[in-house]
């Protein structure tokens, strides 16, 4: 009863593909089990969401639980005469895992949603792929497009499973090759090197990141205390052999951080943090039922023991040493706690934040 999952147990009961994904479910022996609604921000229930939601199911019926239309769809998808890269890509987009712009934000970056080719709407995945209006000119020159010319709401999933029902195989096939050439232009534009933001005055910093392996097990943490002046008082990776999502892995970065503290003599702590989601969840007083609220009662427990009162967002350039940590973590598979001796390569990785740290 330490707190963690008991792991002979869990392989037992599960599939050895499903094990990862258990191990990413966190435990807390101080909070209840409750039910939770999974498509508000914090999981409480709202008439509205109900409603859309009801209304999704109904209208875009691939929405089913059909388990067995599942697995058909993804035995097509692996199953096609395609580069596996492309495969993977129509797989990546049924998941929506693609960076359009209302997924970037929805991660927390600061970024503006509205689409730069026709600056009309948000960017989402089903906009910039297929309904924007600067894109159908491209669409129209497929000899296909007129039978598909109707199909204008829902996901990608929704998009494809219509696609999928009008045309043949090799239609079908030429559909996924042209999204993915789209697909390219779903990147950021460069922005002006930014550095690490200092702390208020007699106050430490604590930058957290992750790197994780979309849809496989892996899941890399870096964070770093660091004093008013740069200086670097501890830093560490933690690497978790486990599947979760992007803001269960964000979450948890935050708290393997918070659980390191160095003896800093009860000085005012300060959280930085490149997911402005798991940011504001932290700021918020409402009670949180969502898939990372056992990790934000952690979080906050340990917050109001440590004298941490703050918690800021910050952007991904501000966060550039937490980052590398969580990449190198990755990478590597250790967890390592740096305490008093810290490697060159910790240096250089400083450097990129603020190059007069060191």
């Amino acid at each position: 009863m330490d707190g963690q999952w008991q792991i002979e147990e869990v392989k037992k009961h599960f599939h050895k593909k499903d094990i990862p994904w258990v191990q990413g479910i966190p435990i807390d022996l101080y909070v209840e089990d409750t039910l939770t609604w999974p498509y508000t921000p914090n999981g409480q229930y709202i008439v509205k969401s109900g409603y859309r939601i009801g209304r999704e199911i109904n209208i875009h019926p691939t929405r089913s639980s059909n388990m067995e239309d599942i697995h058909k769809w993804w035995k097509m998808l692996w199953s096609m005469t395609l580069h596996p890269r492309m495969k993977l890509f129509g797989w990546r987009v049924c998941h929506n895992w693609l960076p359009a712009k209302t997924n970037l934000a929805h991660r927390g970056m600061d970024v503006n949603p509205s689409c730069d080719l026709c600056g009309n709407q948000a960017e989402t995945l089903t906009h910039a792929l297929w309904c924007c209006a600067n894109v159908k000119p491209i669409w129209k020159l497929v000899p296909w497009y007129k039978k598909c010319a109707h199909v204008n709401k829902g996901s990608m999933f929704d998009i494809l499973v219509t696609l999928k029902e009008q045309l043949d195989k090799s239609e079908f096939e030429d559909a996924i090759k042209i999204m993915e050439e789209k697909a390219k232009n779903l990147t950021l534009k460069p922005q002006h090197l930014k550095q690490w933001i200092r702390p208020p005055t007699s106050c430490i910093s604590i930058n957290c990141d992750v790197a994780i392996n979309t849809g496989a097990a892996g899941v890399g943490i870096g964070f770093i205390w660091r004093d008013w002046e740069g200086k670097i008082l501890l830093a560490g990776m933690v690497y978790f052999h486990s599947c979760c999502s992007l803001e269960m892995a964000e979450t948890s970065a935050i708290l393997e951080a918070l659980k390191h503290e160095p003896h800093t003599a009860n000085i005012p702590l300060e959280i930085q943090s490149d997911c402005k989601y798991i940011v504001d969840a932290i700021k918020d007083r409402d009670k949180n039922l969502s898939v990372v609220s056992t990790l934000l009662h952690q979080i906050k427990v340990r917050m109001e023991s440590s004298n941490c009162n703050n918690s800021i967002h910050v952007h991904r350039d501000n966060n550039e040493c937490a980052h590398m940590l969580s990449r190198k973590c990755l990478a590597t598979k250790t967890t390592q706690i740096f305490t008093h001796s810290f490697p060159r390569w910790l240096a250089s990785f400083c450097k990129a934040d603020h190059p007069n740290l060191m």
